[in-house]
């Protein structure tokens, strides 16, 4: 019997902490959460801020035009890629329709200070700066 009472009140405390959370998270505070993930945080870019030819840095050694009517052109010294692309601005990502193989790949996209970093699921960044 008293198992039985320490149970049931373990029980009523763990609704009751889970009550209080749930409210609090839904509380109108103006307040930004701090346990925000990293695709949380994320600002959106809009495909226009895309347009236009990335050199790379950070050892990264393609040059990237992404056109306006969604031509893609992926040009290093070991692999020229040439396709074209479509930009979800939604959640972020870049998929690329290579031309000649008819491969396809999707990349992450963020755009911080005037870098473009893209990368696909498991690769190493590629990181870009705008050219002029």
């Amino acid at each position: 019997r008293k198992k039985m009472k320490k149970l049931t009140k373990t029980l009523i405390t763990v609704m009751l902490a889970s009550t209080s959370l749930s409210l609090t998270a839904c509380g109108g505070s103006d307040k930004e959460e701090t346990t925000t993930t990293a695709a949380e945080t994320k600002r959106a870019i809009s495909p226009d801020e895309l347009w236009g030819t990335w050199k790379g840095t950070d050892g990264e050694p393609s040059t990237l035009t992404l056109g306006m009517g969604g031509s893609y052109n992926d040009n290093a010294e070991f692999a020229h890629i040439i396709g074209t692309y479509v930009f979800d601005e939604v959640i972020n990502t870049l998929t690329v329709y290579e031309s000649e193989y008819g491969m396809t790949f999707t990349y992450s996209v963020d755009l911080t200070d005037g870098v473009l970093t893209i990368q696909t699921g498991g690769g190493k960044p590629r990181k870009f700066v705008k050219q002029r």
